[in-house]
């Protein structure tokens, strides 16, 4: 990124944190993305989360300079042979670098660690499972994975397993006996499950049958792009009766069917969300380092100072704005976590 790039996105930075200061007078606002995918990806990538890269959408550092206060990690098993034994090995690198890492952010795993968060305004860090397929079809791992600090879940990835099927099913047999077993399992927890890659009558079901707020960490809106990993307008109503959250997500294959999409058309699914459910059911779920591509004009953490700029430019109201960088995904884990 060019020097003079970053000296206008530190402005706009400034500006915004200044803008909501002073328009949100003494509330706590913190700007919140739920989803990125950034652990696994840099084991990919030969890289580490709390050291600066060029490689990839985003690190610690970066994560800092984008002034972003909480980051939800999730760790997704996809496909992978063996995948409990794959997490464990994922969370032992992860804990290692945590315990050595100068400045590390605070890892929040109990009511304690979210107060300190708070009282500190300091960065904080919350681990995700992106699909259940690491629970091996056993419940007890769950319980070993919280007892190793995840705190968010979902059933599953794209496909079918042994507790939901995904939105890549062609048929959609609904929630399993066992999906309804580690909903409650993690509800006794304290793991907040995570509706995404429900396919309709597995995510039906499962926000029905589950007692928490609901939770979607990253999609986007199907009447704007017609995809299956979208929400339908049935389903935003559910999320919205549950009062819950929809994080979206930047990935353009959910956002248009333009060849080259930008924040603009992002911005056209909070104001699809901000006419058909309100201003306190919108958040960010950005998905940054588990897509293969970004819009135009947003391609890495760093850049979002320019996103939250142009809702400014829009004529959002400050208040809604701050609803949709943060306060809206705060109000939900306050509720949950501490």
């Amino acid at each position: 990124m060019r020097a003079s790039t970053r000296a206008l996105l530190n402005m706009g930075l400034l500006f915004f944190k200044g803008f909501m200061k002073k328009e949100v007078l003494s509330s706590y606002w913190p700007i919140i993305d739920g989803h990125a995918d950034t652990i696994v990806q840099a084991e990919k990538e030969g890289r580490s989360f709390f050291r600066y890269s060029t490689r990839g959408h985003l690190d610690l550092p970066r994560l800092r300079q984008a002034g972003i206060d909480l980051q939800v990690l999730a760790i997704c098993a996809e496909k992978r042979k063996n995948p409990y034994h794959w997490v464990n090995k994922l969370l032992d690198s992860w804990e290692r670098e945590y315990q050595s890492a100068p400045n590390r952010p605070i890892w929040i795993k109990s009511p304690g660690d979210f107060a300190r968060w708070e009282q500190e305004r300091a960065t904080g860090v919350i681990l995700g499972l992106e699909g259940a397929e690491p629970l091996e079809d056993r419940l007890d791992n769950l319980e070993k994975l919280y007892a190793r600090g995840i705190r968010i879940f979902s059933l599953t990835w794209n496909y079918r397993n042994s507790f939901a099927c995904g939105s890549g099913c062609h048929h959609d047999s609904g929630l399993t006996l066992l999906g309804r077993e580690a909903i409650r399992l993690a509800e006794k927890l304290g793991v907040l499950l995570d509706l995404s890659h429900l396919a309709p009558r597995s995510f039906r079901e499962a926000i029905f049958f589950s007692r928490q707020p609901a939770f979607v960490s990253h999609a986007n809106i199907y009447d704007l792009c017609p995809h299956p990993r979208n929400l339908t307008a049935e389903q935003i109503r559910a999320v919205v009766e549950k009062e819950g959250v929809i994080g979206l997500t930047f990935y353009p294959d959910f956002i248009s069917k333009k060849a080259m999409p930008g924040c603009a058309e992002w911005l056209l699914h909070v104001k699809y969300l901000l006419q058909k459910a309100g201003a306190d059911y919108i958040a960010m779920g950005g998905d940054f380092d588990g897509i293969e591509k970004t819009l135009f004009d947003l391609q890495e953490v760093r850049e979002l100072p320019y996103l939250m700029n142009m809702m400014v430019s829009e004529g959002l109201a400050p208040k809604t704005i701050a609803k949709v960088a943060g306060g809206n995904l705060y109000a939900l884990f306050k509720r949950v976590f501490a």
